[in-house]
């Protein structure tokens, strides 16, 4: 009788092992983590630009290369260009090209004029009167229209003042001049025309016979600078005393003139 309890008992434990064993879940593997993809921001070019050209955001497009990739090219960090300040293409760039901060040049850097400056022209410097740098903000890389505002018995590059008034006219000198750098104190330009000490000095791109007609004006006549619309409009910025006020022995029509 105990030997047939016993062998029930063992019957009944090796029938709960053989079931547990059946139905036990193997212990799940853990699924290995995989880190996100490592990739850095650079810069590529959309257009061909020559060397000196301005770059805009619109000559670039932004892509982010993967690690493997950015390190074939010597690339380990993303690119950020400081777009509050012009930049010029150092070489001729081509459609695909990185753009990074050894590519570009900057107003102010000790290469940055053999970089903008074209071949058969030269750098020519003048200083202007804040107030007479009209026409909106000018900075590196815009163009101008130049002109001057003269009479036949004054020197007004040296007279502060008009007192030949019945022969004084504007007249435009020269038309879409690049302005390749502007030295200007730090101050906004608005109050630069609201301040008749401040004086602004502009680095222009001039031929040689440009730079022959601004050095005589310079000595004989005021020179304005205006921010320039476009060469067909650089005639518009002609005007002598007539036009603004009623002279003896000339015609007295009264004419619009607008500095643009």
């Amino acid at each position: 009788m105990n030997s047939k309890i016993i062998l029930g008992l063992a019957f009944v434990a090796i029938s709960i092992g053989l079931y547990g064993v059946t139905n036990a879940k193997p212990a799940e593997t853990p699924k290995p983590t995989t880190s996100p993809e490592v990739t850095y921001k650079v810069w590529r070019v959309k257009h061909e630009l020559a060397k000196g050209a301005k770059l805009t955001r619109g000559h670039l497009m932004v892509e982010y290369l993967p690690q493997a990739k950015a390190a074939l090219v010597g690339i380990d960090s993303d690119i950020d260009l400081d777009w509050d300040e012009p930049m010029f293409a150092v070489k001729d760039l081509s459609v695909g090209d990185i753009v990074s901060d050894d590519v570009v040049a900057m107003p102010g850097e000790s290469d940055y004029l053999n970089v903008v400056l074209q071949s058969g022209f030269v750098p020519y410097n003048v200083t202007v009167p804040g107030k007479d740098v009209v026409g909106g903000t000018i900075s590196a890389g815009d163009l101008v229209d130049i002109s001057v505002l003269s009479t036949p018995s004054q020197n007004l590059s040296t007279d502060q003042t008009v007192s030949d008034i019945q022969h004084l006219t504007m007249m435009p000198l020269l038309a879409q001049i690049k302005v390749l750098d502007m030295v200007l104190p730090e101050k906004s330009l608005d109050s630069l025309n609201r301040d008749d000490d401040s004086e602004v000095t502009l680095i222009l791109q001039v031929t040689n016979q440009q730079l022959a007609r601004l050095t005589v004006a310079s000595r004989v006549a005021e020179i304005a600078v205006h921010k320039s619309l476009g060469e067909a409009y650089a005639n518009d910025l002609v005007a002598d005393s007539a036009d603004i006020i009623r002279v003896q022995g000339r015609a007295s029509g009264i004419r619009e003139f607008r500095f643009n």
